[in-house]
């Protein structure tokens, strides 16, 4: 008797074998491994729920589209409806209506000119603040016998004052960039309680000028060129950056203020001299009064001993009594009164600080003699503005 097998080679019935070979693998992969049929089911599920979000969002999205498009067609139609309806008349009248007695009286001041060179008109709405805030601060701002404790002799003090004139004009560099640099020195003596030598000056007058014209400048030497043109690398740069952060933490970081320079130039403002003088005059007394200024820094006696606010009054006082000479009309006497009691200073220390400064100015080769830069960079005659 022969016995049949109802099995193909592959092991499965002749009646299932028109079922594709890879559906049967499959189901029985997954009838012999429950985790990846679970997988599978996690998989399938995870799908639907991210279709039906998707569509759900955009139907959201359609919806407030909708929305906004319903928005814009009612907001079109209801100016429509407002033109439609505004009359039309060749001529509108208006009413006209008066403010209350009480609002009449109240002045407005003009808006700020600011197409005035330098914008002159906004520096005046705002000159007494300046001014009195910086004298204010002056107690604590302003270096007085700061070479009391040191070892550095005032006429060597002098002589590095003359070449910061040389070296920050010759790099084209602000007057006020100039009396930023003495104030630092000054001030960093003043504070300093270590007593410095005379082999200190240099390292110090250099970072002087470094840290004054970083704060003042908009395009400041770079600290090679101060190594290699200024200090002729005499100095190392490691030495100047060091002494630039002990002098900025010696003063406090205290930059801000009032220099000579910005105090006169307050006070000239606040009194409105430049209205009471002929143009070119008033150019030649803010000439005189700036050569004074930095003159005046070169005499320990004189600065050393002295606010900058007695000095300013003081040196413009000077340069009234030459001006006066040019413009008979002009009354030196007179206007210094208002000066000292607009700026509140005692007139007669005034002057008897501005005969010091008179004195000063025609003995200045004798009493610094060899040190001509400030003649040779800020010099000048009167014929120089009539060109």
């Amino acid at each position: 008797m022969e016995i049949k097998y109802n099995r193909s080679l592959s092991g499965v019935p002749e009646n299932q074998q028109q079922q594709p070979l890879r559906r049967i693998t499959k189901t029985y992969i997954e009838n012999r491994d429950p985790v990846r049929r679970n997988l599978t089911m996690l998989y399938n599920e995870d799908t639907q729920q991210i279709n039906k979000s998707m569509l759900s969002s955009n139907n959201d999205l359609r919806r407030k589209m909708l929305n906004q498009d319903r928005v814009k067609r009612s907001l079109n139609q209801d100016v429509l409806e407002d033109k439609e309806n505004v009359p039309q008349h060749k001529g509108i009248t208006t009413k006209l209506y008066t403010l209350p007695q009480e609002l009449q009286n109240i002045a407005i001041k003009p808006k700020f000119d600011h197409t005035i060179k330098e914008n002159k008109n906004l520096q005046k709405y705002y000159t007494d603040e300046i001014f009195f805030y910086l004298k204010e601060q002056e107690k604590k701002s302003t270096p007085q016998e700061f070479l009391k404790i040191h070892s550095i002799p005032s006429n060597l003090r002098a002589k590095m004052i003359d070449w910061m004139v040389e070296v920050l004009c010759s790099y084209k560099c602000t007057d006020q960039t100039f009396f930023v640099a003495v104030r630092t020195l000054d001030f960093y003596f003043a504070k300093n309680e270590k007593q410095l030598e005379v082999s200190d000056l240099h390292l110090c007058g250099v970072t002087s000028m470094f840290i004054a014209a970083k704060y003042e400048e908009i395009h400041p030497m770079k600290l090679s060129v101060v190594y290699e043109k200024i200090a002729h690398k005499k100095l190392t740069t490691d030495q100047i950056k060091k002494k630039e952060s002990e002098i900025l933490q010696t003063i406090g970081f205290d930059l801000v203020g009032g220099t000579l320079f910005d105090l006169y130039n307050l006070i000239l403002t606040n009194c409105f001299i430049e209205s009471k003088l002929l143009e070119k005059n008033y150019k030649y007394l803010k000439k005189l009064c700036l050569y004074l200024a930095k003159m005046v820094l070169y005499d320990y006696e004189i600065c050393g001993k002295n606010n900058y606010t007695l000095l300013s009054a003081a040196l413009i006082f000077v340069a009234f009594k030459i001006v006066e000479q040019l413009e008979t009309t002009f009354n030196a006497d007179s206007q210094i009164k208002d000066v000292a009691q607009i700026i509140q200073v005692d007139q007669d220390q005034l002057v008897e600080v501005a005969a010091k400064i008179l004195n000063l100015a025609k003995n200045f080769e004798k009493h610094f003699p060899n040190l001509e830069n400030l003649k040779k960079f800020n010099g000048f005659q009167l014929e120089d503005d009539e060109q």
